[in-house]
């Protein structure tokens, strides 16, 4: 996924999450704040939460690729690519845990802290089992709560049917402008029924109505549904969930936007990029080749443009 659209959901998952654990380990391990301070027993725990996570995001997102014939479950592709993970991050763990060492021993006067008791407190079991319940606990409560799915397959949804369209449907000259341009966007299908509309929704957790979708956006195999005042984060096909939608309720103006047409509040420009500005406030880009249609809809709907395209 690219950066730029990374919003606080995954800076606070790859940089928050292990922050916090490196942050709580050295203000709980009082035996080497005393002997090397606080500077460095956070360097040291920081060094063995880092890179362990990021490290567990690729081997785990690996696994769920290598796995896909068989299609397991979420807690067994997350089990199996953190004891992967742990596997490969051993190494650097006996070496980062070595290197500070040598400082702690030579400090450690009284003998209070022998080098047996560092080296035996990150044992490959130990580490695999802590490293295990962190990580699959963060990533349930994260797809489950806030709303950011976590290596878990796509279901596929049904293809829409495609009637054959009489040709008196085809004729755009006798329609409004409005019109016009919902039709340019709008897919070769007839329009879905209420009920098969709601198949995207119903994977959201909380009840979201087809009427108060203000705009789709695609994100790998994911798709971000946006109301009004929420944005929630669902596995979908892009495609297929701008096809469930009313065609002539918006238009996909991007490769990744579909937007409600009553929802745009203008179009702006930036430099030489176009986008629109909806009612919550989302700007959504405007392909090149959408610009001519968003310029007549805007025209129709009396929607400023800022500045003039």
């Amino acid at each position: 996924m690219p950066f730029r659209s990374w919003d606080w959901r995954y800076f606070l998952f790859y940089l928050g999450i292990p922050a916090v654990v490196a942050t709580y380990a050295a203000l709980n391990n009082w035996t080497i704040l005393q002997l090397s301070g606080y500077q460095t027993t956070l360097a040291f725990y920081a060094g063995h939460a880092f890179v362990p996570w990021w490290t567990s995001a690729i081997v785990t997102y690996l696994c769920m690729r290598l796995l896909k014939p068989w299609q397991p479950p979420q807690l067994v592709i997350l089990a199996v690519g953190s004891f992967f993970a742990c596997l490969i991050v051993l190494p650097y763990s006996n070496w980062l845990t070595e290197y500070f060492a040598v400082g702690w021993v030579s400090g450690d006067s009284d003998g209070t802290l022998s080098s047996a008791h560092i080296y035996n407190q990150f044992g490959f079991w130990t580490f695999t089992a802590r490293a295990s319940v962190i990580w699959i606990l963060a990533n349930v409560a994260f797809d489950r709560f806030l709303g950011l799915p976590r290596y878990r397959y796509v279901a596929a949804a049904p293809a829409p049917i495609v009637p054959a369209l009489a040709s008196a449907d085809l004729s755009v000259a006798a329609t409004p402008a409005a019109a016009r341009v919902g039709a340019a966007f709008a897919p070769e299908a007839r329009q879905p029924s209420h009920e098969e509309a709601l198949r995207f929704l119903q994977r959201l957790p909380a009840t979201v109505s087809p009427d108060e979708v203000i705009a789709l956006k695609a994100e790998q195999h994911y798709i971000k549904v946006y109301t009004s005042d929420r944005s929630f984060m669902t596995l979908f096909r892009f495609s297929d969930a701008v096809a469930e939608m009313d065609p002539s309720a918006g238009q996909q103006v991007h490769r990744s936007y579909w937007v409600r047409s009553s929802a745009i509040r203008a179009v702006r420009r930036e430099g030489g990029k176009y986008s629109v500005e909806l009612v919550s406030g989302l700007l959504a880009p405007i392909s090149e080749a959408n610009r001519g249609l968003i310029r007549e809809l805007a025209k129709a709907r009396n929607i400023p443009i800022l500045p003039p395209l």
